[in-house]
């Protein structure tokens, strides 16, 4: 087993832990082995090693990735305006529809004045558990001016659907993060697309805005500006899932078409 220099990149072997130039670099850094654990060396006589410490940082990933050819180029697309060095604001917006069904454009969420938000990209932007489980959204990000997410400054979380929805152990983590500060958006597009009429993005001067019709708030399914579908009283998760596949998420793909 090897391990690699957190600031070097220099790789260790097992036989350097008793060179006396290569020893004292190792302890000068953190040093993780190929399954990103952090380790420590331990000169034992005749069997000199790397001790792990803790536990890796990922274990089983929940879910699948969507390998289409649309979804991957909008995700990059995304990706590209939210990281932006001309973008200076960026907002998630919904339709607010009134009696007559007349509709107004309404933010939701908003880079704030003393925000930094920073976005990250699928193997980037994965989330962990206690259960040694991670998903991986399409794209997440959050405010580097901040260690933990607030109703002002939630965690964001984009998730491009193209070909098929979440699957069930990947919402009901969804809907746990939603639960603490996460606004969860689901973006629907349609083959050889970048949005659709439920869901797009526009770039007006150095303002981003995603305007999406499904996500989640506080463990609840909105549509626009409305709570739907509640999981009843009594329901099981499963079950509610199964509804929501049915509802939420077959209607929204089949009005991205």
């Amino acid at each position: 087993m090897a391990a690699t220099g957190g600031f070097s990149n220099r790789v260790y072997r097992v036989e350097d832990i008793f060179d006396q130039t290569l020893y004292p670099r190792m302890r000068e850094e953190p040093l993780l082995n190929e399954a990103d654990e952090l380790v420590i060396p331990v000169r034992k006589t005749g069997r000199p090693h790397f001790r792990r410490i803790g536990r890796a940082s990922f274990g089983a990933r929940l879910g699948r990735g969507e390998n289409d050819p649309t979804h991957n180029q909008c995700v990059s697309l995304l990706h590209e305006n939210l990281s932006s060095y001309k973008i200076n604001r960026i907002s998630i917006s919904v339709y607010v529809f009134d009696d007559r069904g007349q509709y107004e454009e309404q933010v939701i969420f908003s880079t704030l004045a003393g925000t930094d938000y920073r976005w990250f990209m699928e193997s980037t932007a994965r989330v962990g558990f206690h259960d040694d489980r991670y998903i991986q959204p399409d794209l997440s990000g959050r405010d580097a001016n901040k260690f933990f997410p607030t109703s002002s400054s939630p965690n964001v979380i984009i998730e491009v659907i193209r070909t098929h929805i979440p699957e069930e152990t990947t919402f009901a983590r969804l809907q746990e993060l939603s639960k603490a500060n996460t606004l969860v958006a689901f973006y629907f597009i349609n083959e050889r697309a970048e949005g659709s009429k439920i869901n797009n993005f526009r770039v007006e001067d150095d303002h981003l805005t995603i305007r999406v019709s499904r996500y989640m708030v506080g463990g609840e399914a909105y549509v626009n500006g409305t709570p739907v579908f509640a999981q009843r009283p009594g329901e099981t998760f499963s079950h509610w899932y199964g509804f929501l596949t049915n509802s939420f998420f077959a209607d929204g793909m089949k009005q991205a078409k």
